[in-house]
């Protein structure tokens, strides 16, 4: 059966905290993992009430299967010249292990852009786990001058 996709509200804290949960594990041991697990809870109760977020849910037969968020970003550094300098942000894309490889996440994917494009976005960021590289190069998304060192 194919998925469904709505909005998440805040009756669905429980389930997305559980998804980004098997996220974190997914993604394996990291510094830091257990005090982001632990800020999950508040992150979403904020995420699920904000206009400036929204978390969409893959859906099948009553059950959450995969989730994306998107976020507008205010006044980000990289667009702080140009007239509009907000950008989207595609963030915690997550699909279960059972329903991947069906087209849900770019299902997923292409509802966080409509939705960011409805706000008036035209540029779109995110940070891919390595993994996830070639599902969004599938997708049209460019590598970009982004680099991370922990200080």
């Amino acid at each position: 059966m194919p998925p469904s996709f709505r909005f998440a509200t805040p009756e669905d804290h429980e389930v997305v905290v559980q998804m980004l949960h098997e996220l974190v594990i997914e993604l394996g041991p990291a510094e830091g993992a257990d005090r982001l697990r632990a800020r999950l809870d508040e992150d979403i109760r904020l995420a699920l009430t904000s206009p400036n977020i929204c978390i969409i849910l893959a859906v099948v037969e009553g059950e959450a299967v995969g989730l994306g968020r998107a976020d507008v970003l205010f006044a980000d550094p990289i667009f702080r010249l140009r007239d509009d300098n907000r950008c989207g942000y595609i963030d915690q894309m997550y699909v279960r292990p059972a329903y991947r490889n069906q087209g849900v996440g770019r299902d997923l994917l292409e509802r966080c852009e409509d939705w960011l494009r409805g706000r008036g976005l035209g540029h779109v960021l995110l940070h891919a786990a390595p993994r996830a590289v070639h599902f969004y190069e599938r997708e049209g998304y460019l590598p970009n001058r982004e680099m991370f060192k922990r200080l």
